[in-house]
């Protein structure tokens, strides 16, 4: 079986908040793997004037190349509803603009990797998506292990206790911390097994 390289696709903004709380959102290169966002999730991660937003803004205002932003007919009702302060009860937003640019095809053909901040989350997704592309599944604990794994940082527990406001990595990060204390500290990194026993792969 030919390999083909997977895309990051993020199911809602909490991994950039992560990330950005300790200033270190070039973390999401570590794997090697061309990033995808929605119009709702870059929506939801820069709306507000928080140093947070603003770094996140920032970044990706640096990194167009390397960051897709994907237009969506569901993100973008809900972001004119957002700006004209009407309330909507709808949850998971930003996997439902993954799923229609998935299926709309406004972004290439799989495999993907699905990253994840909540774990309970992942439960939602089967291991493919409408039975064409390999879904692997990924927590951000999982992804910062990966990293470690792989020679990008020398420790993913110092990481994420540094993004929950927790002690400080012994090695030289950039600018202050505005931590997160909610991100837990769970590995699941689940690959999809096609039906020739091979399995999808993230790590560089």
């Amino acid at each position: 079986m030919s390999e083909r390289q997977a895309q990051l696709l993020l199911t809602d903004a909490s991994p950039l908040f992560s990330f950005a709380a300790i200033d270190q959102l070039d973390l999401m290169f570590g794997a090697g793997l061309p990033i995808v966002l929605t119009d709702y999730i870059e929506w939801e991660a820069t709306r507000s004037s928080s140093v947070t937003a603003i770094r996140i803004s920032d970044w990706l205002g640096r990194n167009k190349p390397f960051v897709s932003i994907v237009e969506t007919e569901t993100g973008q009702a809900r972001i004119k509803k957002e700006k004209e302060g009407r309330s909507d009860p709808r949850k998971n937003i930003g996997e439902q603009t993954i799923f229609e640019a998935i299926s709309s095809e406004y972004i290439g053909e799989g495999p993907y990797v699905f990253l994840y901040e909540d774990e309970k989350a992942i439960a939602q997704v089967g291991p493919d998506f409408f039975g064409r592309y390999p879904v692997h599944r990924l927590t951000t604990y999982a992804y910062l292990v990966g990293l470690e794994r792989s020679g990008v940082i020398p420790s993913a527990d110092e990481v994420l206790d540094w993004i929950r406001g927790i002690g400080e990595p012994s090695y030289t990060f950039d600018l202050g911390v505005h931590p997160r204390p909610g991100l837990k500290k769970v590995a699941v990194d689940l690959p999809h097994r096609s039906r020739d026993g091979t399995d999808t792969k993230w790590r560089p």
